[in-house]
């Protein structure tokens, strides 16, 4: 089984459209696409960073229409 290539904090920003320094944020909040973490450097995997990006995509279609007179939806308890 082939391990799969570690992606550089450049090289994971530019995939996810995002600057390094975002991705540094995300980190010190914890949040963001899963990374290692090896002595100080940091790197990602492409399967983390797609699985990242894919539990971000938002289908408009699938978004609940507000009612009229009502800002904003509310969601169901």
């Amino acid at each position: 089984m082939e391990a799969e290539r570690k992606l550089t904090e450049q090289e994971a920003a530019q995939i996810v459209g995002v600057s390094v320094h975002c991705l540094r944020a995300w980190r010190w909040r914890k949040q963001g696409p899963k990374y290692f973490k090896l002595g100080s450097c940091v790197r990602y995997t492409l399967r983390d960073l797609n699985a990242y990006l894919e539990s971000h995509l938002v289908d408009p279609e699938a978004k609940r229409k507000v009612q009229p007179g009502r800002r904003h939806a509310r969601k169901a308890a």
